[in-house]
């Protein structure tokens, strides 16, 4: 008996496919919005917190992206569309106001590469030159500098016994020696031949950098360096006076100690002073009114400046008024009330702190019998050993009457 039929399910297949996909998506697309609804993005708070983000497609299914990958791909859609509208403003700006900008950027950069020149050694002498009045160390040459002083020491050493630094801002010269006849030798120039002129120099040891300077107040004015070092005491242990030096005219004096601790107090002839802290200052010209270097090493000694106003070859009726040549505010240079007078040196510790070690006790009461015994045995501050006795019998007879 044959049959003709089709197979089963083929026909079904072919025939009730688009109706079943139709069928399929027509009911997909309810729960599809159900599960995915229009707050869904890459920006949900909810994902956020579980550290995953869902991005949901048009067939109803979700990638799965972790917290990492989600803010890559925030930043690679953002970064392309910011250079964009910076470059849409920098086009819609002013051409000079373009290039004012772009040179600003220019110096801010280099100034941000430029470093200064390399620390001296720590451990080597620094004698210091200051030039007379008139003469400015930075338009000269270093071999300059160095063939005048090896002539000024007469030939005693060569040019590899010190490193010679100019310090344009001081108008000063810095040489740095390891060697102490060196340094002797260098400290007895009192003038340097220079292009053929002969120019007053004085020469002085610099201060080590690990030294701590203090300011006493209320003493002579007028009171030289010798009296001063010869009257001064202090009894912090460990700590001795270097140097001692009156500020100008004053009654105030700058004391140099050697040492890790600075002494609260110093005696001088006997007396108490207090000893407060050191702050340097910003170094005023009183000729040219300029900062960085003192009235003594002036390079323009015949300037003609006000020093109130800072008028350049002022006239005699030429309205003076009163301006800071740090600050530029309306008061007199080097004010009190000067918010930019002091300098901006880093704080240094007064004492040299060392960590201390952490150790842990690992021993029972039982390893030290002989403690426990010297503990239960009570003090001794009796005038005999008979009222000790009695005090001892009277503690066992009143322990045993308790039990």
């Amino acid at each position: 008996m044959d049959v003709d039929e089709d197979p089963p399910g083929a026909s079904l297949v072919s025939e009730n496919q688009p109706s079943d996909a139709s069928s399929v998506s027509s009911n997909e697309e309810p729960s599809n919005d159900a599960r995915a609804p229009s707050t869904a993005s890459l920006d949900n708070k909810n994902d956020d917190e579980v550290g995953l983000a869902l991005t949901w497609t048009g067939d109803g299914w979700h990638t799965v992206l972790s917290r990492r990958r989600k803010k890559n791909l925030k930043k690679s859609k953002t970064e392309p569309e910011k250079a964009l509208e910076k470059k849409n403003e920098k086009s819609a700006g002013h051409p000079l106001a373009d290039a004012a900008r772009d040179s600003q950027v220019k110096r801010d950069f280099q100034r941000r590469k430029r470093r200064g020149p390399t620390p001296l050694p720590k451990e080597e002498i620094k004698v210091i030159l200051r030039p007379s009045k008139g003469l400015t160390v930075k338009n000269l040459f270093g071999s300059e500098l160095s063939m005048a002083v090896i002539e000024a020491c007469r030939n005693s050493f060569g040019l590899e016994s010190f490193l010679l630094r100019v310090h344009p801002g001081s108008n000063i010269i810095i040489l740095s020696t390891p060697h102490e006849q060196v340094a002797g030798r260098l400290i007895e120039i009192n003038q340097l031949k220079i292009r053929g002129r002969i120019h007053p120099f004085n020469a002085y040891v610099a201060d080590p950098e690990d030294v701590l300077r203090g300011i006493v107040h209320g003493l002579p004015p007028g009171t030289i360096q010798a009296d001063l070092m010869a009257n001064l005491r202090i009894r912090t242990q460990g700590v001795k006076i270097e140097r001692a030096r009156m500020l100008g005219s004053s009654k105030s004096a700058i004391i140099t100690f050697t040492g890790d601790v600075l002494p609260g107090c110093v005696y001088f002839m006997g007396a108490e002073a207090i000893r407060y802290p050191y702050k340097p200052t910003v170094q005023v010209c009183k000729i040219c009114r300029s900062t960085g270097h003192q009235t003594d090493v002036c390079p323009t000694p015949n300037a003609n400046v006000c020093s109130k106003c800072g008028t350049c070859d002022p006239t005699k009726e030429h309205e003076c008024a009163l301006n800071c040549a740090i600050c530029g505010e309306e008061h007199a240079t080097g004010d009190k009330s000067c918010k930019k007078k002091l300098k901006n040196v880093a704080p240094r510790k007064s004492r040299v702190e060392t960590p201390r070690r952490k150790t842990e006790c690992t021993y029972a009461e039982k390893d030290f019998p002989q403690f426990e015994q010297h503990q239960q045995k009570p003090p001794r501050w009796f005038s005999s050993d008979r009222e000790e006795a009695t005090l001892q019998t009277g503690q066992a007879s009143r322990s045993s009457s308790r039990s």
